[in-house]
């Protein structure tokens, strides 16, 4: 008897501790995750798009999910937030020709020659690799992007 109470005492001291991820499903997220390229495209109409690239096990993917998070929440009706997983959709992935992750990016326009990229210096590129995040990044880096790709549709 005393075990059980010992043992029903520990699990509700963790799950009140904060230690159990009672939201797994992310249902509450606003970032959409892309299944394919069209995805981009029409969230491009509504206004720049930043895109997200990586996979579950990635350990630097995982350190920028709750500022990913974050961003998409604070840019609720002004940008998009999309995340592609690389092993889930590897021909997306490929379509940008990833090489490591987490890779992120913030698209402004596209027209019949492609996708337009903002760079962090608020330049206007076809070149992705310009304007290309990769690795851990700071949330002042894609929000400064953001607001530059924002004022730029704004402008046109």
């Amino acid at each position: 008897m005393k075990k059980y109470l010992f043992l029903c005492l520990v699990a509700l001291l963790i799950g009140t501790s904060g230690c159990l991820d009672t939201n797994p499903s992310s249902e509450d997220s606003t970032i959409v995750t892309v299944q394919d390229q069209q995805q981009i495209d029409e969230a491009l109409v509504s206004g720049p798009v930043l895109v997200d690239m990586g996979f579950a096990s990635c350990p630097a993917c995982k350190i920028m999910k709750p500022t990913v998070e974050e961003v998409s929440q604070e840019y609720l009706g002004k940008a998009t937030v999309m995340y592609i997983d690389t092993q889930e959709n590897p021909r997306v992935a490929m379509s940008f020709n990833v090489y490591s992750v987490p890779d992120m990016f913030v698209i402004v326009d596209n027209d019949s020659e492609g996708y337009l990229y903002m760079t962090s210096e608020g330049n206007i590129t076809r070149d992705r690799n310009i304007a290309r995040f990769i690795g851990v990044t700071g949330k002042e880096v894609l929000t400064k992007t953001l607001d530059l790709a924002i004022a730029s549709r704004q402008n046109d």
